[in-house]
């Protein structure tokens, strides 16, 4: 009995020591799908740097492709969202703010 509960202690701790980085994933996809999204919409509204938002929602997606499906479907569900509202993480976008996020340090990566 005494090691049943030691088990059932065991298992309980694993997995509230596991529960933030499954929460921190998840929201990694969220965002990396409501840029691709942002960035699909902003090839529409900003003609000057169509191929620059191109670049950056084809990168996004390669990232996505090596997530688990779970993570992929969230990713997936958050582009079609920012895409169809034209919206990123709630704020409107506009061709100025599809600029700024062009160039935030957060980003980056998808330009090089």
């Amino acid at each position: 009995m005494k090691l049943l509960q030691i088990a059932a202690f065991m298992i309980a701790a694993l997995l509230v020591m596991a529960a933030p980085t499954w929460a921190d994933s998840r929201q990694d996809a969220h965002r990396i799908g409501a840029f691709a999204g942002a960035m699909k919409y902003c090839v529409e509204i900003d003609d000057g740097r169509e191929g620059r938002y191109k670049m950056a929602r084809l990168r996004a997606f390669k990232e996505v492709d090596d997530m688990s499906s779970k993570r992929k479907v969230d990713a997936i569900i958050a582009r079609d969202i920012a895409y169809d509202r034209g919206r990123y993480l709630g704020r409107k976008l506009d061709r100025n703010h599809c600029r700024q996020l062009v160039k935030a340090s957060e980003w980056r990566r998808f330009f090089n």
